[in-house]
């Protein structure tokens, strides 16, 4: 008997589409009443967004949405940082392999072209910049150069160089001379940070720190010592138990009366923003630690591994590959939260871009702008948040995650 052929599988668009949209009649009318309304409100938004909006008061208060009150003199300073951090996140670039390192090569070439996009505006635009952000690129692509063709000197330093790289940040932006000098090392008050730079800093300090104080409360609430399992239970449910802006109104008023000082608010608001991540994501993690089976760490013991290296070889890996979306997901919340420092005074994008819609230049406007700084600050959270979900789903597949 002759073999048959193999069946052909049907993938053409016609046919997805008689599949999926148009199977019967109420899928059909279904399918062509939204598709209707889809185009009808994409429709709607591109008519306002190239033809009825007023962009120029968004365009004439960039700096402002970006750095706040940084002194424009110094804007070098916030300049420099971003060179310094693509530089490293390009030699990391460089160095990944294949596997999960494509991810962070993807992450790379999007930001790059952002950035291209940006150092294309400024060639134009903003004269005071242009030259910065094309070092950046020069040096973001130089950094991956480096790591790519040179891996073995360029692996040494660079993990001392992130480690280092937030210190180095806070030096940069901070300064080191008195505030009423003219020296260009001047002390920048934290107080005059404030639009993108701060929701950057705010977002990226929390997620940094929060991680690892995040496990280390997981791995205490699993502990059998009953003094560390209550403080770290007790701590895990008094911050889950009350919102976010809760805790930042608590740190910018009650934290200065137990430590006895008056830190900057942009201090009292970033404690407040880890430890409540800290708090949701060690319950995260603890949910991975438990889906892990208890076989997993009777063999690792009989093997002779000690706790703690089961902990961290066998346990602790497999927790938290199991947690990935859920871990993501609180990441993106609190890059979006960050918004809620508008509260206890502090001028982070969304306190500027309200600024940018109350002034006098903007009132005159017929409409306002409103919409337009909305649609801007809309535009500006939803990037960086889909490239987190974008990198979170790759590392899912990467990892199999889901699959049998």
């Amino acid at each position: 008997m002759a073999a048959k052929r193999p069946l052909q599988s049907r993938v053409g668009a016609a046919d997805w589409l008689r599949t999926n949209l148009f199977s019967n009649w109420w899928n059909t009318i279904v399918s062509l009443l939204s598709i209707a309304l889809s185009l009808w409100l994409l429709f709607v938004f591109a008519k306002f967004l190239f033809i009825d909006a007023n962009w120029d008061r968004v365009w004439a208060n960039l700096r402002l949405l970006t750095v706040f009150r940084y002194p424009a003199d110094l804007l070098w300073r916030p300049m420099l940082v971003i060179v310094f951090l693509m530089t490293l996140f390009g030699a990391s670039a460089g160095l990944s392999g294949e596997g999960t390192g494509a991810i962070l090569r993807n992450t790379f070439r999007w930001l790059m072209g952002l950035i291209g996009l940006i150092a294309l505006i400024s060639l134009f635009a903003f004269p005071a910049v242009r030259i910065w952000w094309l070092l950046v690129i020069v040096f973001a692509l130089g950094g991956y150069r480096l790591g790519r063709h040179f891996p073995a000197p360029v692996s040494r330093p660079l993990a001392w160089l992130w480690g280092a790289s937030w210190i180095v940040t806070l030096l940069i932006l901070y300064g080191v001379g008195p505030e009423e000098s003219s020296s260009p090392f001047r002390l920048v008050p934290a107080t005059l940070w404030g639009g993108i730079l701060l929701t950057f800093f705010l977002s990226i300090t929390g997620i940094v720190v929060s991680f690892p104080l995040g496990i280390a409360l997981a791995l205490g609430r699993q502990s059998r010592l009953p003094i560390i399992k209550g403080i770290c239970t007790s701590f895990i449910e008094i911050v889950r138990g009350a919102p976010l802006i809760s805790w930042l109104f608590i740190a910018s008023l009650v934290l200065p009366l137990i430590i006895g000082a008056n830190p900057p608010a942009i201090w009292r608001a970033q404690v407040a923003i880890i430890l409540f991540a800290a708090a949701y994501l060690a319950e995260n993690v603890r949910g991975g630690l438990q889906s892990v089976p208890r076989g997993q760490t009777e063999a690792s013991r009989a093997l002779g591994m000690s706790g703690w290296d089961t902990t961290r070889l066998i346990v602790l890996p497999q927790a938290l590959r199991a947690v990935i979306p859920a871990i993501v997901g609180l990441f993106i919340g609190l890059f979006k939260d960050t918004s809620l420092v508008t509260i206890v005074g502090l001028s982070d994008l969304f306190a500027v871009g309200i600024t940018v819609t109350n002034q006098p230049e903007s009132l005159l406007v017929t409409g306002g702008v409103t919409r337009e700084a909305f649609i801007f600050m809309a535009l500006f959270f939803w990037f960086f948040s889909y490239r987190m979900s974008v990198a979170s789903r790759q590392l899912e597949r990467q990892l199999g995650l889901g699959e049998r």
